[in-house]
């Protein structure tokens, strides 16, 4: 087998495995993508939730703090009576 032939052989071996070396590393990137995208959108509706929360929390804070000014106010009713 000519030098040449062996030569450009092993060039080809060489060039194989660095392609196949590159997309193994383009699939797990590939992967770390998705795996993103999904904890993205998981956190993103995590958010929406603890917003519908928080919404409901200050409502209900608000009709407590009406029971005790009616609350207070009629207990200041029973005092001047």
């Amino acid at each position: 087998m000519p030098d040449e032939f062996k030569d450009f052989k092993e060039n080809m071996d060489g060039w194989v495995k660095q392609v196949r070396h590159e997309l193994s590393e383009v699939r797990d990137f590939s992967s770390a993508v998705d795996e993103n995208a999904s904890n993205i959108q998981h956190n993103y509706e995590l958010v929406h939730d603890l917003k519908r929360e928080l919404q409901e929390l200050r409502q209900e804070m608000n009709a407590l703090k009406l029971l005790h000014i009616m609350s207070v106010r009629k207990s200041m009713m029973k005092k001047m009576n």
